[in-house]
């Protein structure tokens, strides 16, 4: 049974969540949409927004896993890995578009110990993350960033 489980949740990650999503945020997130996100002018004053985020775990509302507008988050200061992700992708964005922000989530065993952080470009050889509140810098592939997080769920 445990597999089953396991082959739902590895769909859910992989492409249901993302549906899911859409549906949510537009049903339960548009009041959000005018929220304004902080201005920023450095990495450290991301960092600084993210740690006024407190960490929690989605529950039934967003069938335990959805990805919220960067809005929502910043306007309910709470949310998982997701919603700091998105936070810190919209943060870095706005303050250098040549950061090129994305999200990784990886998807590791067992699969409720999966993770998602925002990955950015620091320079022109090297990745840095924001891992929940917490920026790391040093990365040189995001594959690096995914061997972290499974080293860290095993």
């Amino acid at each position: 049974m445990k597999w089953l489980v396991d082959k739902f949740l590895i769909w859910w990650l992989k492409s249901g969540r993302y549906r899911w999503s859409k549906i949510r945020r537009k049903l339960l997130e548009r009041k959000y949409l005018t929220t304004e996100l902080p201005s920023v002018t450095s990495l450290e004053e991301i960092e600084t927004y993210l740690r006024q985020i407190t960490w929690t775990m989605d529950g039934p509302l967003h069938l335990f896993d959805s990805i919220s507008y960067p809005q929502a988050v910043w306007a309910r200061k709470k949310d998982d890995c997701d919603g700091f992700a998105v936070l810190a992708c919209e943060l870095l964005a706005q303050l250098d578009s040549s950061l090129k922000p994305f999200l990784v989530t990886a998807m590791v065993h067992p699969v409720k110990k999966s993770h998602s952080v925002c990955v950015f470009s620091y320079s022109k050889e090297e990745l840095a993350v924001f891992d929940n509140g917490k920026l790391k810098k040093g990365y040189i592939t995001d594959g690096e960033v995914i061997d972290e997080i499974r080293q860290k769920s095993e």
